[in-house]
């Protein structure tokens, strides 16, 4: 099994259960107007650390950094959007960071660190909010065993 994708779909589940009120979406970048509120999963970039020994072959198992985004995008009045965003930012530090099968995919059964997060906003007939809030996760990638 692909722990990439197990984390990811975890990591839906998990943004999903914050606000039940909001649609699940993955990897699609235009959502607004009836689409909204939101939560969005993109899968972000991973990157293989250089720690391996020298001399390995294709098949040594190798310690992989995923950070995915999660965005919440809202509607609201402009003096509550930024607050309803905080809050969603709080709710789903709080869950990805004490999950226990997002933790179990990980190498130790303890390697997700908060990253940070960015916000934007615009006008519409409301405003509306968006937060991406970024976390690492590490695990260990197994070559030859990843579409079994």
């Amino acid at each position: 099994m692909d722990p990439r994708e197990a984390i990811l779909a975890r990591l839906l589940i998990v943004a999903g259960s914050v606000d039940t009120s909001l649609a699940k979406r993955r990897n699609e970048t235009d959502v607004s107007g009836s689409n909204l509120p939101a939560v969005i999963l993109f899968d972000g970039e991973e990157v293989a650390r250089e720690n391996d020994p020298a001399g390995r072959n294709a098949l040594t198992f190798r310690h992989v950094d995923m950070t995915p985004e999660v965005q919440f995008r809202l509607e609201a009045k402009a003096e509550d959007v930024g607050t309803k965003l905080n809050l969603l930012r709080a709710k789903l530090i709080d869950a990805v960071l004490a999950d226990s099968e997002l933790l179990a995919l990980t190498i130790n059964n303890r390697s997700i660190r908060y990253q940070g997060s960015m916000t934007a906003t615009e006008r519409g007939r409301s405003m509306e909010g968006g937060i991406g809030v970024a976390f690492t996760f590490t695990y260990l990638l197994k070559p030859g065993e990843l579409a079994a």
